[in-house]
C-alpha cells in the first residue's frame, strides 16, 4: 500500500485508540426548563411608547348583543344572541330544525321567521323580535 491509502486508515485508528478531547470528564446534571415565554417577553416590547395611550381590558369590548324577544313555536328562548343561526337559537329550546347541506341548498331547513320563508341554516338571527316557525 502507499503511503496516500495509509493515511486516511491513520487516522481511523487514531480516532479509535485516542478518544477526543473532553472524553474523559465527569457529566454534570443541570436543571433545564422547556417553557417558552414568548408573549410574556412581549409585555413590556411597548411599555414606553406614550402613543398607544392607557391600556384597555382584553375581550369582548361591548360583549355580545342578547336578544330577549324571541320565540320558536311559541317557547322562548332566553340568552339568545343577535347574529346567530336560526339553527343554533331553535336548539336552545330543544326545538329540532332539519338540515343536510349547512350552506342553503337543499332548502330541508326552511323555517318562517316573522311570517316570511328563509333557510334557517344560513339565517342569522335578527336583533329586533323574531318569531320563528316550524313546517
Amino acid at each position: 500500500m502507499t503511503r496516500l491509502h495509509l493515511a486516511p486508515l491513520f487516522l481511523i485508528l487514531l480516532l479509535v485508540v485516542v478518544p477526543p478531547t473532553g472524553a474523559f470528564l465527569v457529566p454534570t446534571t443541570t436543571k433545564t426548563t422547556t417553557a417558552l415565554y414568548f408573549f410574556g417577553g412581549l409585555k413590556d416590547a411597548f411599555k414606553n411608547d406614550e402613543s398607544l395611550g392607557k391600556a384597555k381590558d382584553p375581550g369582548l369590548s361591548g360583549g355580545p348583543q342578547y336578544n330577549e324577544q324571541v320565540t320558536v313555536n311559541g317557547k322562548a328562548v332566553p340568552g339568545a344572541v343577535a347574529g346567530q343561526k336560526l339553527t343554533v337559537v331553535a336548539n336552545k329550546v330543544r326545538v329540532r330544525i332539519p338540515v343536510n347541506c349547512q350552506k342553503g341548498d337543499c332548502g330541508t331547513c326552511m323555517v318562517l321567521l316573522n311570517g316570511r320563508k328563509v333557510k334557517a341554516c344560513q339565517t342569522p338571527l335578527p336583533a329586533s323580535k323574531a318569531t320563528i316557525q316550524t313546517l
